[in-house]
């Protein structure tokens, strides 16, 4: 089958700093090029006026910081071709004023124009159109689809919203998709109600690497707490992860032995490390900055309770990983795993950023038995061993024909 992926955002190998892109749709056609079909990426980033790229850096971290979102390196505004896993991927920015903006319906046809042509050099007729985020991708979606008459689809990353129905004219073109997915079961029922949908969306999941979920220790063996508990945070360091209230809650609990371990990059940084001194915690709280995939599993290993209750967590593939190995894990409520992760059963959900309510959750974590935290661990492998990048790339797959055959 000829799939072709139209999508905001993908990872580049120009991208810099450490606020990058996901590498969620990477995955998902690395994945479908392994099972056979042929793929065409067309990755469609917002380009702003230069005057934005030549700010100091600081301010570009302090507004990446202030509206929860990256602003793009320079690079980012030239068109690019290159080969990746087999697929052929094109960077065809769009023009936009002003982040946050919608693009004109003219700006749209001509975006359509540029990827049908491209199609047509490449003698590439897709079967699928797939797209990835509301803006610009649903429109996008859309035209191409009807114009080779193909088999369609739209995932939402949360940003199916009332601000955006109307500024990217979700209502004008969600009847022209066949198939309409979201990145949580919450996410799916909240599409349902406002777009006043007969059928509930199709939930599109992340997948934990495939050798990463062959690897994992099947079962659970976390029984050492002789070296205290060890905490883990993994995930950009930008003010809707909320880590502040992780440190703040880990703080309040922690005991002598216990100690928490900080992955990744972004602009609190410093004031991240600035607070872990005020708390005098520095001997308790390490930061190791961004490290390989493979690191991070292999720390998520040696740990005991993952962390990561931020603000519109869409779906976060790093779930995944840390119920594979065995981790307590501790999810946003509302978030794109609330129904994945059953309070209590496989896991525990605390509502974003609210420090009372996740330090009971350490709490009541710390009061049970080894026993008892081994049976929530075992119940996260066998949870998680079913989200491999293959199998949630196979079923993304059925679930869109499926959506289609029965539109």
């Amino acid at each position: 089958m000829n799939i072709l992926v139209i999508t905001q955002m993908y990872s580049q190998p120009d991208d810099v700093g450490d606020n990058k892109p996901t590498k969620t749709v990477n995955y998902f056609v690395k994945e479908w090029v392994a099972m056979g079909h042929r793929v065409i990426v067309m990755h469609c980033p917002s380009k702003f006026p230069l005057i934005l790229y030549k700010l100091p850096q600081i301010v570009k971290e302090r507004f990446a910081g202030r509206i929860s979102t990256m602003v793009p390196p320079i690079e980012s505004r030239r068109n690019l071709v290159r080969e990746e896993n087999g697929a052929k991927v094109y960077r065809l920015p769009m023009l936009k004023m002003m982040p946050g903006q919608g693009y004109s319906k003219t700006s749209m046809q001509k975006q359509t124009k540029k990827i049908i042509k491209l199609l047509e050099e490449d003698s590439f007729k897709p079967d699928l159109v797939i797209g990835h985020f509301a803006n610009p991708s649903l429109e996008l979606a859309a035209n191409t689809a009807d114009h080779y008459k193909a088999m369609s689809s739209i995932v939402f990353h949360h940003d199916c919203n009332d601000a955006n129905i109307q500024k990217y004219r979700i209502r004008d073109n969600i009847g022209r998709i066949g198939a309409i997915g979201a990145r949580s079961i919450v996410e799916a029922n909240d599409i349902k109600e406002r777009l006043e949908m007969e059928k509930t969306p199709f939930v599109c999941c992340s997948g934990a690497p495939n050798d990463a979920v062959r690897a994992a220790q099947k079962i659970c063996q976390k029984q050492d707490y002789t070296n205290g508990i060890q905490y883990i945070y993994v995930g950009s360091l930008i003010k809707r992860k909320h880590l502040d209230v992780v440190i703040r809650a880990f703080n309040n609990v922690c005991q002598e032995a216990d100690a928490l371990t900080v992955i990744g990059g972004g602009p609190e940084e410093e004031s991240l490390k600035k607070l872990v001194e005020e708390l005098n915690i520095g001997n308790k709280v390490i930061f190791t900055g961004r490290i390989s995939r493979e690191d991070v599993l292999h720390k998520m290993a040696g740990s005991h309770i993952f962390t990561l209750i931020s603000d519109s967590e869409a779906y976060g593939m790093v779930y995944i990983e840390a119920m594979l190995q065995g981790c307590l894990t501790i999810a946003s409520k509302g978030g794109g795993f609330d129904g994945i992760i059953r309070d209590g059963i496989n896991g525990f959900i605390c509502k974003p950023g609210d420090q009372e309510e996740l330090e009971k959750v350490y709490k009541r974590i710390s009061a049970m038995t080894e026993e008892e935290r081994n049976k929530i661990g075992q119940a996260a492998i066998d949870t998680a061993i079913h989200y491999s990048e293959r199998e949630v790339a196979e079923r993304y797959l059925k679930d869109v024909k499926t959506f289609n055959r029965e539109g």
